[in-house]
């Protein structure tokens, strides 16, 4: 599905660069230019040529040219409280993308560049961003919201993967496509991702200020190219928000799985672990230990890799994954970090910008549920426990008028809960960020770790306070452990 939609999104920019850029040229036949040797080198001029020709049907040519739906669209592990907005740029040697924007009404907003395995490859965050002249950037200090900024996508190396290049001001990076031990600079068409975070306003959860701008111009910003058309919601997946919702993501959470199907699922293990997650290659080292009750690190010298499903440079992740193989009533239980906006709480003081718990599915990368911070009961013990299961399993005391989220299990055979940091407080020492590659999440992470265990429903309706249940349950599983965990 997500292959569908990167080659729609791809047909779309060349669509929308044809219509802002075409006879925009300097009048060369010439395409494509070549090396000293003859071999064919994409530059700016020929990768604008290559696009010039016709008026794109109506919409077609936005140029964010993909927004999230989950109704339609939901891959890549995404977040309920979030909004995506996704464009293709034409990023070479010659050119950069000009980003012009207004600071939104929300939590939190950013760009991320990708490279073709869907990694991030650099990333700029709100708070990074100097506003324009006259224009106060609302994240850095309490102001209304609608102020305006310019920042830029540039081809060349990023200093997320390569420290010791120098970050020009409001400026993100293309960055490296890592081919074994070479370094091959990520340009063409180079996917930039513009997320909101829990938007306060704005019918497209753009937090009251529309799309930013963007424009192709000259690497030195001496001559626009074209600027491709804005609009209010892009044409993938529901032609601008214009299609009515599907309805899907209900139908499936209305399903209760047959608890008898007890299928394997490779990613789960007994007790349930929770992973950091550091990139694509260290996922399978995960499902190895998970398979052979094996804990295997990477050690921190080696890179497989990082990042991965899209995922944002800003946040980091565990998941501790369930398999109905072993249950179909999970907990997970961790101490609460602090959040910005939270009542009590001054701004700048809190631990995290943001996070959340979302439940998923691995195979499909669809999220069932989540429960943002805002969302989530914090127990007078100022921890949160979250209880999944189908609607008809779920416990009656499992409310949150009793300190429980309860997330839907979904019509799947494994469970996936992805636990969210975003933009750590430097003084917050147990932040997911803070785990070394190699190192045991708790011994950094502390009470903050989340735990998470499978229990009974009779024991789980034992008590009501989040803290006795889940010790009773822990208790309980290390005395009725599963007949069917590998080894036993």
């Amino acid at each position: 599905m997500f292959r569908f939609f990167t080659t729609a999104l791809a047909a779309t920019a060349v669509l929308g660069l044809s219509a802002c850029m075409g006879g925009q040229g300097d009048g060369s036949s010439s395409t494509v230019n070549s090396s000293g040797n003859g071999t064919p080198v994409l530059t700016s001029e020929s990768l604008l040529a290559a696009m010039g020709g016709n008026q794109p049907p109506a919409g077609v040519g936005c140029g964010w040219g993909v927004a999230s739906d989950p109704d339609k669209v939901n891959v890549a592990f995404p977040d309920s409280a979030a909004k995506y907005w996704v464009t293709l740029a034409p990023i070479t040697p010659g050119t950069r993308l000009k980003i012009q924007g207004k600071f939104p009404d929300a939590r939190y907003f950013s760009f991320n560049a990708y490279d073709a395995a869907q990694r991030p490859t650099d990333a700029i965050a709100d708070v990074e961003l100097e506003p324009d002249g006259g224009s106060v950037n609302s994240f850095r200090q309490v102001a209304a919201a609608g102020g305006a900024y310019t920042a830029y996508l540039q081809f060349g190396a990023s200093p997320t993967q390569q420290p010791s290049v120098p970050r020009a001001k409001n400026t993100l990076y293309a960055g490296d496509i890592q081919l074994g031990t070479r370094a091959v600079p990520n340009s063409g068409l180079v996917m930039l991702i513009y997320r909101v975070y829990v938007s306060a306003k704005g019918e497209f959860a753009d937090g009251g200020v529309g799309l930013p701008t963007l424009t192709v111009e000259t690497a030195d910003g001496g001559r626009e190219l074209g600027t491709l058309p804005t609009c209010a919601e892009p044409p993938l997946p529901n032609l601008g928000g214009q299609l009515p919702p599907l309805g899907l993501n209900d139908r499936l959470l209305a399903l209760d799985y047959p608890n008898q199907l007890a299928l394997d699922f490779p990613t789960a293990a007994y007790p349930p672990r929770t992973n950091r997650f550091y990139g694509l290659g260290e996922v399978g080292t995960q499902v190895l230990n998970a398979r052979l009750g094996t804990d295997i690190q990477t050690p921190g010298s080696v890179s497989l890799g990082a990042g991965g499903f899209l995922s944002n440079i800003h946040n980091a992740y565990t998941s501790t994954t369930f398999s109905r193989r072993f249950g179909s009533l999970a907990l997970v239980r961790a101490k609460a970090p602090t959040f910005r906006s939270q009542p009590g709480v001054d701004r700048g003081a809190e631990n995290l910008r943001y996070w959340s718990l979302c439940a998923n599915e691995f195979a499909t990368q669809r999220f069932t549920a989540c429960s943002a911070d805002f969302q989530t009961p914090v127990d007078d013990d100022g921890y949160f426990t979250v209880v999944i299961s189908d609607p008809a399993d779920r416990p009656a005391n499992a409310t949150a008028a009793n300190g429980f989220a309860w997330l839907p299990w979904g019509p799947y055979a494994d469970q996936v809960l992805i636990y969210r940091h975003m933009l750590e407080n430097p003084g917050f020492a147990q932040a997911i960020q803070r785990v070394p590659k190699g190192t045991p999440i708790r011994e950094v992470m502390g009470d903050y770790t989340p735990l998470g265990t499978y229990c009974n429903p009779a024991v789980f309706t034992q008590s009501v306070r989040p803290s006795d249940v889940f010790a009773a349950c822990v208790a309980e599983q290390a005395q009725n452990p599963p007949t069917l965990v590998l080894g036993r």
